[in-house]
C-alpha cells in the first residue's frame, strides 16, 4: 500500500486561495491523501468553511506564529497520525501540474533514502522559479534559479540540492527517528534554507525532482504589505548567516544590507525601509543575545501585529 500524502498549507487570511488549491489537487484524480489547514489567521471568519471540505483537517493557532512554526503544528499532528506519511507543505497561492502526486511517489519509490524532496517551480509567466537550492556559506548567498535546467518531464528523476524552498517542501517521514521541526526563531522567509542546512549537514539527502510540479503566483499574500515582507526577510537571512555561514558571510550582509537600500530607497521606499528596520530587528536580536534572552524575537509588523503578536516579551 502506498504511503499516504498530507498536504499541509498556512492560511493567513487566504481562503480563497486555499479552497482553489484544493479544489485544483481534487481535480487531478489522486487517492489517498488528505489536507491539514492550519490557521494562522484566528479571527478570519471564512476559515470555519474550509472544516466542511471532505478530507480536509483545519488546526487552529492562537495568533499568527508564521510559516514555520505554523508548519509545525502540522508536522506534529501528521506525525502523531503516521510516522511514516509523506507530508508536501504547499504554498496556498500555488497548484499542482496534472501528475505531481504519481511523479513524487515515483520519486520516493525508486530512492527511498531520500528525507527531503523538492520540486521545481514555474511562476505564473512561465519562469523556472526555483530549480535547485545552493548555499555559499562563505560569501553568504544562496540561490535558487539556473539557466539551462533540464526539466524534462521523463525520465522520472531527481537532483541533488542544498536546500528545498517552503513553497512545494516534502518531507518522507520514514527516513526520520522524529518529527523535523523547523525553528521558531524564523518567522517568515529562509526557514526552509535553515531546516535543509541543518539537516543537510546531518547526512539526510535531498533532492529536488527534475520536472516542474508547482506553478506558483510568487508572493501573492506577502506582497500585500512589502516593507513587512523585506524586513522580515532581511532579519531572518542575517540570522540564517549567523547560524550557518562564516563571519565574512555575515559582516559582508551587513554591511550591504546597511548600504544597498541608499541605491532605491527614492524609487522603492517601502522595500527601503523594510530591509533597514529588518537589521535594526537583529542587532535587537544580537543585544537579547548577549542579555541571555533565549526566548525567539520576532519583528513587529503588520504580519506580527495583525494577531495581537509582536516581539517576544523580555522576562
Amino acid at each position: 500500500m502506498t504511503a499516504a500524502i498530507y498536504f499541509i498549507t498556512i492560511n493567513y487570511h487566504c481562503t480563497d486561495f486555499i479552497r482553489e488549491l484544493i479544489a485544483a489537487t481534487a481535480s487531478l484524480g489522486a487517492t489517498n491523501y488528505r489536507f491539514i489547514v492550519v490557521n494562522n489567521s484566528p479571527t478570519d471568519p471564512a476559515t470555519a468553511t474550509l472544516a466542511e471540505l471532505e478530507g480536509v483537517t483545519v488546526i487552529e493557532a492562537a495568533s499568527n506564529l508564521g510559516f514555520g512554526s505554523g508548519c509545525n503544528l502540522g508536522l506534529d499532528y501528521v506525525y502523531g497520525q503516521d510516522p511514516e506519511a509523506i507530508v508536501w507543505l504547499i504554498n496556498p497561492d500555488a497548484q499542482l501540474t496534472p501528475n505531481a502526486i504519481d511523479y513524487v511517489r515515483e520519486c520516493l519509490r525508486q530512492d527511498s533514502a531520500i528525507a527531503l524532496l523538492g520540486t521545481r517551480i514555474r511562476d505564473l509567466e512561465g519562469q523556472l522559479w526555483f530549480s535547485q537550492g545552493t548555499f555559499n556559506p562563505w560569501l553568504g548567498t544562496l540561490k535558487h534559479r539556473f539557466a539551462d535546467v533540464n526539466c524534462a518531464p521523463s525520465p522520472i528523476a531527481t537532483h541533488p540540492t542544498r536546500w528545498i524552498s517552503g513553497c512545494s517542501m516534502i518531507f518522507n517521514l520514514a527516513v526520520f527517528d522524529h518529527c523535523p521541526q523547523f525553528d521558531r526563531q524564523y518567522f517568515l522567509d529562509y526557514e526552509d534554507a535553515d531546516i535543509s542546512e541543518r539537516y543537510y549537514r546531518q547526512g539526510y539527502r535531498l533532492r529536488v525532482t527534475q520536472a516542474v510540479l508547482v506553478n506558483h503566483q510568487v508572493s501573492a499574500i506577502t506582497s500585500r504589505s512589502p516593507q513587512a515582507k523585506f524586513q522580515h526577510a532581511t532579519f531572518s537571512k542575517l540570522y540564517f548567516l549567523e547560524r550557518h555561514g562564516t563571519p565574512l558571510a555575515l559582516g559582508l550582509n551587513l554591511i550591504y544590507t546597511a548600504l544597498c537600500p541608499l541605491t532605491f530607497w527614492l524609487n522603492y521606499p517601502a522595500m527601503a525601509q523594510g530591509r533597514w528596520l529588518g537589521l535594526l530587528d537583529y542587532l535587537r536580536w544580537r543585544w537579547r543575545r548577549l542579555r541571555q534572552i533565549s526566548a525567539p524575537y520576532h519583528p513587529k509588523t503588520s504580519f506580527t501585529a495583525a494577531s495581537g503578536q509582536s516581539a517576544a516579551p523580555e522576562p
